[in-house]
């Protein structure tokens, strides 16, 4: 799972080396009003409280700190990712982690459950594709999502199936 991990958030990073402070910071209607910069926070925190987490053995990412840094300077998460990078390689994905989340709306309701680094890894490499795509469409919507950007936000197993389709 490291590896990937690793290719996922290379792919961020080529985007913020290639994206200006302004496109970064717009606020989208495509993207409900949210900018790429709150996307890109969202996803970098739920790696980061992940290696936290390896640390401690608990992990929930409703405690993220939501570090506006991030969603304003791309330079910053740049700084983010390379730390990532280097932390990834320190993680042991059979370590086993409790996983604790408050899934109601009231927020009264702390739920726990086994969980371990690689699953979690797993979890911040979908989680991550997830937001991309959206990123993506506002890519989109401000005219700058070029062919560098073809596989962006796009699941393994759909590049996988249309390198397969394409390859009958």
């Amino acid at each position: 799972m490291k590896k990937p991990a690793k290719e996922n958030l290379e792919q961020i990073k080529s985007l913020l080396e290639s994206i200006k402070t302004e496109d970064y910071t717009k606020k989208s209607e495509i993207l409900s009003g949210a900018t790429i910069g709150q996307h890109i926070r969202h996803i970098l925190e739920f790696y980061l409280l992940l290696i936290t987490g390896s640390f401690s053995g608990k992990l929930s990412y409703d405690k993220r700190e939501r570090d506006l840094h991030i969603e304003t300077d791309p330079g910053f998460a740049l700084g983010i990712i390379s730390r990532l990078l280097k932390g990834i390689d320190t993680l042991d994905e059979n370590q086993p982690l409790i996983f604790e989340g408050d899934f109601t709306v009231e927020g009264e309701e702390t739920s726990a459950t086994q969980s371990s680094v690689g699953r979690e890894l797993a979890y911040c490499i979908e989680h991550s594709i997830h937001h991309q795509a959206i990123i993506k469409a506002g890519l989109i919507s401000m005219g700058l999502c070029g062919p560098e950007y073809e596989q962006f936000g796009v699941a393994y197993s759909t590049i996988r199936y249309r390198e397969k389709k394409c390859a009958q």
